[in-house]
């Protein structure tokens, strides 16, 4: 199962900050459609979060497959990643 639970921030534009409060209280525990926040063919800005694994080796941070049992400089690292 999913570990995080599924947030969305949405920033609110126009009014003084008591009227924003004020909307984005009406909206808690509400569905939020698309349609209602964006219209068609809009520019908006996003921001991705890659999921980070630190110092790990390409074996756990990319899934690339285990070499084969018998190489020579060590089984866990990127060999033919295809052709020249």
């Amino acid at each position: 199962g999913t570990k995080k639970a599924h947030v969305k921030e949405i920033q609110i534009n126009g009014g003084t900050p008591e009227k924003k409060v004020d909307f984005a209280m009406g909206l808690f525990e509400q569905e939020v459609k698309v349609a209602d926040v964006f219209e068609q063919d809009e520019m908006i800005d996003a921001i991705g979060v890659t999921k980070g694994h630190g110092f790990h080796g390409v074996i756990t941070r990319w899934g690339c497959t285990r070499l084969p049992r018998k190489t020579h400089r060590g089984l866990r690292k990127v060999a033919c990643i295809g052709t020249w």
